[in-house]
């Protein structure tokens, strides 16, 4: 796919989401996670220079992107062995459930 093609659809998904953000329901939160919630939101805190991604960069998102629809979202996922905690954090690996 064209990179300025994947350039734009990565920067529709990131204007979708700073769009939901801004119009996103007050939800019971954290005072923690509020704070990051509002920061956030705030104009002000965006950074002054734009960091585009790389092509190659780029391109190794949207194979990961097009590979992700190649297997169905499990119902539940399997823990793995000696595995601890009941939340869902970002250390898993959730291609063991596949």
């Amino acid at each position: 796919m064209n990179m300025i093609i994947r350039t734009l659809l990565l920067g529709s998904a990131l204007t979708a989401g700073v769009a939901w953000a801004q119009t996103a329901p007050e939800l019971p939160l954290g005072s923690q996670t509020h704070q990051w919630v509002q920061l956030q939101k705030d104009p002000k805190a965006q950074s002054a220079e734009a960091r585009p991604m790389p092509g190659e960069i780029a391109d190794e998102v949207y194979k990961r992107y097009v590979n992700s629809f190649k297997y169905p979202i499990p119902e539940q996922f399997k823990r793995q062995p000696g595995a601890s905690g009941s939340g869902s954090g970002g250390s898993g690996d959730a291609s063991s459930a596949r």
